[in-house]
């Protein structure tokens, strides 16, 4: 059966990748960017199988529009793909509130705001799936990462509850967790400016993401793609090897540490 996607954030990266493999499919695609222009060539390949939107996701009564389009134009949504976001790299110290503020409007609100457009859909037609980008950095945090991953923690929880609260209606819930791949998110995304004092560490960093392999995101749409076709998909998608192996290593050490208070934590709690 051909699914109803609305995808945000397609005018690059994961989102790109993700429109031009289902364009072959027969799917139809609600391909969306905050600039058309970035888009316009999905409606000559896609023809009348894609529909454009213009989409900032921080825009609350934009996103409702946009859903309420894709209804009246394919009569359904099946999976949306909350895709759109951007890192924010540098030291906490030296990041101003605005940045914080817009970061979180962002890749925590944006994701809401598409959400609350689209539940209304799902629960009519009794069956969708969410698709959250999360990251590894959701699982595992580093240096220079605070805000971002704080953002991407977000995303973390709010699918975990959203998952249970939504299952009763037919709706699946994936958190997708990609580790470093070759997208324009690093080039396109903000950076903080340094301070003297963080120095080595942003240098220890720079070296740490040099080395780290750099995946292929067509490997990994493809990934997300045969999840998508599952019954009963997971809940968390580590993608690909590196993610896989940073988040296993991270929950062994959690495991670890857990075992290491088990006797100061697990004293009798009084009622």
């Amino acid at each position: 059966m051909e699914k109803v996607w609305l995808i945000t954030g397609t005018s690059s990266g994961f989102g790109r990748q993700l429109v031009e493999q289902l364009l072959p499919t027969g799917d139809r695609i609600v391909a969306t960017a905050r600039r058309l222009e970035t888009i316009a060539d999905y409606a000559e390949k896609g023809m009348d199988r894609v529909l454009l939107a213009e989409l900032d996701v921080t825009d609350a009564a934009q996103a409702k529009r946009v859903a309420e389009e894709a209804v009246k134009v394919f009569g359904r949504i099946d999976v949306v793909v909350n895709n759109a976001g951007y890192d924010l790299t540098g030291a906490f110290e030296g990041m101003t509130d605005q940045q914080i503020r817009d970061q979180f409007e962002t890749n925590v609100f944006g994701v809401i705001n598409v959400i609350r457009a689209t539940l209304p859909i799902f629960k009519t037609q009794g069956a969708g799936h969410y698709i959250n980008f999360s990251s590894v950095l959701g699982k595992v945090s580093f240096p220079l990462q605070s805000i971002y991953s704080a953002t991407k923690y977000a995303i973390e929880g709010l699918s975990d509850s959203l998952s249970q609260e939504l299952a009763g209606f037919g709706i699946k819930t994936t958190v997708v967790e990609p580790a470093v791949y070759k997208t324009e998110i690093n080039r396109k995304s903000p950076r903080v400016a340094g301070l003297p004092e963080y120095k080595s560490i942003y240098e220890a960093v720079s070296k740490q993401f040099a080395s780290f392999p750099h995946g292929d995101p067509a490997l990994a749409v493809k990934a997300i793609l045969e999840l998508t076709a599952m019954e009963n998909p997971p809940l968390h998608f580590p993608l690909g090897a590196p993610a896989y192996a940073t988040i296993r290593a991270d929950l062994q050490a959690r495991l670890d540490e857990l075992g290491s208070v088990e006797k100061l934590s697990a004293f009798p709690v009084v009622s």
